[in-house]
């Protein structure tokens, strides 16, 4: 039971390190390709990863009929409106900024299963709002309170985040019918077909006209088969074993990680408000999450 769980926590720390290293990789990306392209490109090499490795380890199962309303709207949600608000929210955003909306999630979790499956909302998750609130604000901001990031990319993160709320809904749900390898896959395809038509008509030249090299290729394979392929199967069957609440507890540490990796990488420059607002976010997020017990009178 013990090893059961370390595996699972591993498995999330796994996907988080994934997603945090995916931002790194998508800037590189964005060098030599648009948002569009680079989501379209990345969710194809995906799938193709996804079914060889499912078709060869015997995992991939066959989706009833009845189920496939559920996945199209599944898949809706995520990859399609997730990738749609992140991928032109990191364009114009940093790395971290991006991490830091991300990493709100678990905070809304409770309101969206509150109104979708009646569970009771606590003070600390109100409490929790508004302590990540301010550290998200003293992030974004400048001194003279002007926004430091741009406020279409902002807006694109709020799109990407809020999709977060449908998906694990309808996740918690279909992992008691699939295992997390069709789930990830069925998704995948289903988001190479929302995406095909954007990019036909705004990302065709684009498209067509780019030239592969190293660089590009390394960094579309790392999102393929790391961001959106691996993580999402550590994720999902870490969802699978603990549920979507403690699951998404551990999307705290993708800032964290985003952070070191946006210094290392791209020289990303940090001043100590921003730094404190980081860590009054995570503060936020775990009063949000925090468990209160009282002690039984004997």
């Amino acid at each position: 039971m013990k090893n059961k769980a370390a595996l699972t926590y591993l498995a999330l720390i796994l996907a988080m390190i994934f997603w945090s290293y995916s931002y790194i990789w998508i800037k590189a990306v964005y060098h030599y390709l648009n948002p569009l392209t680079t989501v379209f490109l990345r969710l194809i090499l995906s799938s193709v990863f996804l079914l060889l490795f499912s078709i060869f380890y015997k995992k991939l199962e066959k989706v009833q009929k009845r189920d496939v309303p559920k996945f199209l709207l599944m898949a809706f949600f995520q990859p399609f409106l997730y990738f749609l608000g992140e991928s032109n929210g990191i364009k114009y955003v940093s790395p971290t900024v991006a991490a830091i909306m991300v990493s709100t999630i678990p905070l809304f979790v409770p309101f969206t299963m509150y109104f979708l499956a009646k569970e009771p909302l606590k003070s600390n998750n109100f409490l929790g709002i508004f302590i990540s609130f301010i550290g998200v604000l003293m992030v974004v901001l400048n001194k003279d309170l002007s926004l430091a990031a741009s406020p279409f990319g902002l807006l694109c993160m709020c799109l990407a985040v809020s999709s977060v709320f449908g998906y694990s809904y309808l996740l918690q749900n279909m992992l008691k019918k699939y295992n997390p390898y069709t789930i990830t896959a069925t998704n995948n395809i289903i988001g190479i077909f929302y995406f095909m038509p954007l990019v036909l008509i705004f990302d065709f030249n684009d498209l067509v006209s780019f030239e592969f090299n190293s660089t590009l290729i390394f960094n579309l394979l790392a999102l393929a088969i790391f961001a959106s392929s691996l993580a999402y199967i550590l994720f999902n069957a870490g969802t699978k074993n603990i549920g979507v609440s403690k699951a998404t507890v551990f999307t705290y540490l993708i800032p964290i990680f985003t952070a070191i990796l946006s210094y290392v990488y791209l020289k990303e420059h940090f001043s100590v408000v921003k730094i404190a607002g980081i860590f009054i976010t995570l503060a936020g997020l775990m009063v949000g999450e925090a468990r209160f017990y009282r002690k039984k009178k004997v």
